[in-house]
């Protein structure tokens, strides 16, 4: 597999399946073509939240709350003609 992409769920279920079997972490990524770390990470996320499935990609967090942003949707759809500019002061 090519480095960065993610790994297939029913790859990520078959190698909790054989490490539950008690094939080593370097046979498995053998038998997949992954990189032994990769094995690794794959069976400590199973092991530490019950679940194969990656965690939540990392992103810039939403800096306004809920009442702002009610309150800047309304603003907008009352004032089309706005020049973004002048929306982006506004909502400063």
């Amino acid at each position: 597999m090519a480095r960065g992409r993610a790994t297939d769920l029913a790859v990520r279920n078959q190698i909790i399946q054989q490490h539950q079997n008690g094939i080593s972490q370097l046979q498995i990524g053998r038998m997949f073509r992954l990189a032994q770390s990769t094995v690794c990470f794959i069976i400590k996320r199973f092991t530490t939240t019950g679940n194969s499935r990656p965690g939540k990609a990392p992103g810039r967090k939403l800096t306004l709350s809920d009442r702002e942003i009610r309150l800047f949707r309304r603003h907008i759809r009352k004032n089309r003609h706005m020049a973004v500019a002048d929306l982006v002061t506004w909502a400063r």
